[in-house]
């Protein structure tokens, strides 16, 4: 089961804990009494004591709210966050598109860098979805990204782009942690907190949560319950 920490403006109970069913998932919902004018102190042993609670019923990862500062708490009792990597992987391609379409570039005219450090199943999707709508697209990955640019090229013509030819790119797109040293501006695709050049993803019917928005609704697609069509970039 997920877990769902919210910080509650009730004074009592200090926590409490309740099965909760929101869009169909089942969470296991931590409420921490967080009033106006308690010491941080106080709610940080509030915090933790939820954790410990979650991780005694065997929640693995939790669900919190905007800005939310007490992982570290969290991460003591094995508590790791919804990751939304996968999503937006998978979004990659239209993330892409999106983002050339605000910076008023063409596809047809951009030039694209995929970053990554192999060239996993998202990577491979991604330069396949996005060859035939770009002008050029380099691959950057020192694990497979030579075999995939030899593949781009026999199935779209897509010149192979090296060293400083791979520079100038308009927008680079990193699908894992490695250094970038591209210019243009950066989309970040990986890790608990995407950089997504304030785009977001959103979905038609996604019901009303209390807590960040992009990690709930990883968890709906995750488990079947948004389809990937009803899913889109705003």
């Amino acid at each position: 089961m997920v877990g769902h920490l919210v910080l509650s403006p009730a004074r009592r109970p200090r926590v409490a804990l309740e099965v909760e069913r929101v869009g169909g998932l089942r969470l296991l919902r931590a409420a921490v009494a967080a009033p106006e004018g308690i010491g941080e102190k106080r709610q940080r042993r509030r915090v933790g004591r939820a954790a410990r609670l979650l991780a005694e019923e065997r929640v693995r990862r939790v669900l919190t709210g905007p800005g939310f500062c007490g992982w570290d708490l969290l991460r003591e009792w094995g508590l790791i966050p919804v990751s939304p990597e996968p999503l937006v992987q998978s979004m990659a391609a239209p993330l892409v598109l999106a983002a050339l379409e605000r910076r008023g570039i063409l596809p047809e005219r951009a030039r694209v860098a995929l970053a990554a450090p192999r060239a996993n199943r998202a990577v491979y999707q991604t330069a396949m979805a996005l060859c035939p709508r770009v002008r050029q697209l380099l691959v950057a990955a020192p694990d497979g990204g030579e075999a995939l640019a030899d593949l781009l090229r026999e199935e779209f013509g897509m010149p192979r782009l090296e060293g400083e030819e791979g520079r100038g790119a308009d927008l680079t797109v990193r699908l894992g942690n490695v250094p970038c040293s591209g210019s243009g501006v950066r989309l970040d695709l990986f890790g608990p907190r995407p950089g997504l050049l304030g785009l977001e993803l959103d979905a038609e019917g996604l019901p009303p949560f209390e807590g960040e928005k992009l990690p709930f609704l990883t968890l709906l697609w995750e488990e079947g319950r948004i389809p990937p069509g009803n899913i889109r970039v705003i």
